[in-house]
């Protein structure tokens, strides 16, 4: 990567002799296919780059509750909506909407889950709903430790 200081001086000094091959060997830095870019790109303005907005609200999360892909799931696969509405209802893309049902097929309810929130030891077996507290089912039960 060559700095604007040696660009520009490239270029000047191209444009006071005319030859490609004298600049080269003069400076010893640029390839000749490098001045012929720079040549070809002088007075050009790079366009700015646009930055992304990644909303990431309580409204609208970025890793959104299984509640809502389900529901997106349902609408779309079952009751025969297009995708394409119902991902400009919910705020999520078409691409989200199929990869949450390709999760769905291959593992169920648990694999539209959020991993990163999910304690271990903490699903039962066959179930999406979190384990409940042993010491809360030993006092529904009535039994004393």
């Amino acid at each position: 990567m060559y700095s604007k200081e040696q660009v520009e001086t490239a270029l000047k000094l191209y444009h006071q002799c005319g030859s490609v091959t004298k600049t080269t060997r003069v400076l010893g830095y640029p390839s000749k296919r490098k001045l012929y870019e720079w040549i070809l790109n002088e007075g050009t303005v790079k366009p700015e780059r646009k930055e992304l907005l990644l909303v990431n609200t309580a409204e609208h999360p970025r890793n959104p509750p299984v509640e809502v892909k389900m529901d997106a799931i349902h609408r779309c696969f079952e009751l025969g909506e297009s995708v394409k509405s119902v991902s400009e209802d919910i705020g999520y893309t078409r691409a989200s909407i199929y990869s949450w049902r390709k999760k769905y097929l291959q593992g169920g309810t648990a694999a539209l889950m959020n991993g990163k929130n999910i304690k271990p030891d903490t699903l039962i077996e066959g179930s999406t709903a979190p384990a409940p507290d042993l010491t809360q089912l030993q006092a529904q039960m009535g039994v004393r430790t």
